[in-house]
């Protein structure tokens, strides 16, 4: 039996040498989540993130409804300085976060 590591489905490239560590990588939208369960989502991997050594996000929230709700619960992070910023990116499905370190 052959065990194989999770690779990228746009460049087939093995996902887990794919980063420094600087940036992590979590989907809050693809497993049927209701947009509260998102939101639940997003927040404890934020604090959890918090606590390590991760500078960047990119949060996973596809294109619809999830998408916009946590665009706004980061947006209202942001200004509370709970996160330094907040970039939406050429692939809608993703927002880039920088954490305070």
């Amino acid at each position: 039996m052959t065990i194989s590591a999770p690779r990228c489905p746009k460049c087939d490239g093995l996902i887990a040498v794919q980063t420094d560590g600087s940036t992590v990588q979590f989907d809050i939208a693809h497993q049927g989540e209701t947009v509260r369960e998102a939101l639940a989502k997003l927040e404890r991997w934020l604090d959890q993130v918090r606590q390590e050594l991760p500078r960047y996000v990119r949060v996973i929230v596809g294109t619809g409804r999830i998408r916009e709700e946590a665009l706004g619960w980061l947006q209202d992070a942001q200004f509370r300085g709970d996160v330094l910023s907040v970039e939406t990116t050429a692939n809608r499905g993703q927002i880039l976060v920088q954490v305070k370190p």
